[in-house]
């Protein structure tokens, strides 16, 4: 059976299965044969399933920040109902992460990111519009 791969969206082949021993196939890679409909990752193809066995897994990507500093602050100094969400959402950021759940971990550090900030940008609007309460009234108080 002859295996054609995409490197670089450049198609290479036909591979027999021992050749693809010697190609640096991943479980991304896109292969095709005979019978195939359509390319499909190596790791759908069932022929495939020894020489990717002996590869080691993916890398995953560098772990996503987890905003916990700054839900901190957020909580002590601005806002404490939105950095009180956005510190149970970045504590779980680093245990999802560990655990290989990249995906999820990434969610929840979006999820802080969006309530620190929310908290952040909410009290920076309150002392603004305080401050120019303030400014009025004693620009009124002079007069």
């Amino acid at each position: 059976m002859e295996f054609y791969i995409l490197i670089n969206n450049i198609k290479e082949g036909p591979y027999t299965i021992e050749e693809l021993h010697h190609k640096n196939i991943n479980t991304k890679t896109m292969i095709w044969r005979v019978g195939f409909t359509n390319w499909l990752p190596a790791h759908q193809v069932p022929e495939l399933s020894d020489i990717l066995s002996s590869l080691p897994p993916d890398p995953l990507p560098p772990p996503p920040k987890t905003w916990l500093i700054e839900s901190i602050l957020v909580t002590c100094f601005c806002c404490l109902p939105f950095g009180i969400v956005g510190i149970i959402n970045a504590t779980k950021v680093e245990t999802l992460y560990n655990n290989g759940n990249y995906k999820l971990a990434l969610e929840q550090s979006n999820q802080a990111k969006k309530w620190t900030l929310w908290g952040f940008f909410i009290m920076l609007a309150f002392w603004i519009i305080y401050l120019f309460i303030i400014g009025i009234a004693l620009i009124i108080d002079s007069m």
